[in-house]
């Protein structure tokens, strides 16, 4: 991926954070998240990617990242409420991968909600696409471990 010409344009444009989802596969529709916020975690998160993912690399327009205040939590009623589900997540500052939750209707959201006080950094919006315009979202599929190019599933 480092040789990759698309992806280490936007790279050296770097200027917030970028999301990225990984659909790993054959793994039955597994997924990891991870939060990208300086140029020196672009070397981190190419360690952890597994061979074989299919990778889109949100660096805007995709998943909404700010903090959770009643904006914000206003903002996810009205997306679950319209669209029925939503990915949730609290990135740390301390590591790049972030766990994410699938919530599925109001009720479920504000029980969510209540184990986070607010004023913490949150991604959410519903599942994105695997687009690929290479400006604002770049998607690519990894070579398995034995170095061929499958295609993905997911």
């Amino acid at each position: 991926m480092a040789g990759h010409e698309v992806l280490a344009r936007r790279w050296s444009k770097l200027r917030a954070d970028v999301i990225v989802l990984e659909r790993l596969a054959r793994a039955g529709g597994a997924a990891r998240w991870f939060m990208v916020r300086s140029p020196q975690e672009v070397t981190e998160l190419y360690d952890k990617l597994l061979p074989g993912s299919r990778v889109s690399f949100y660096f805007a327009g995709g998943p909404h990242v700010g903090r959770d205040d009643e904006r914000t939590r206003q903002q996810m009623f009205e997306e679950i409420t319209s669209t029925g589900e939503i990915v949730l997540g609290y990135p740390s500052a301390s590591d790049i991968v972030v766990e994410m939750d699938i919530i599925s209707g109001p009720s479920e959201l504000t029980e969510h909600l209540m184990h986070h006080p607010g004023g913490e950094l949150v991604i959410w919006g519903t599942w994105p696409a695997q687009l690929d315009d290479g400006d604002k979202t770049v998607t690519l599929n990894l070579v398995d471990a034995d170095g061929v190019l499958r295609s993905h599933p997911h």
